[in-house]
């Protein structure tokens, strides 16, 4: 793998991670270091920061706050 491409992955701890759970980047990024770009877009779906992933996220918080707040109503009302 070229020094630069390594160099890079020193200052991003998130994609090194990722390699070690995929390691079939590494022998990827050995033959077309100008396939970082897909890693890095790989790597945000695997950690779930895509715009997407992150919308659900906050879907469900609201949804788990609304539930939430549900079940104090009812609680107040039976109390």
């Amino acid at each position: 793998m070229r020094r630069e491409i390594i160099e890079y992955l020193s200052t991003r701890p998130d994609l090194k991670y990722f390699m070690r759970e995929q390691p079939n980047w590494y022998r990827e990024l050995t033959r077309n270091p100008a396939s970082i770009e897909k890693l890095e877009e790989d790597a945000k779906v695997f950690f779930g920061r895509t715009f997407g992933q992150r919308i659900d996220r906050f879907h469900q918080q609201v949804k788990g706050l609304s539930l939430l707040l549900d079940f104090i109503g009812m609680m107040g009302e039976n109390g």
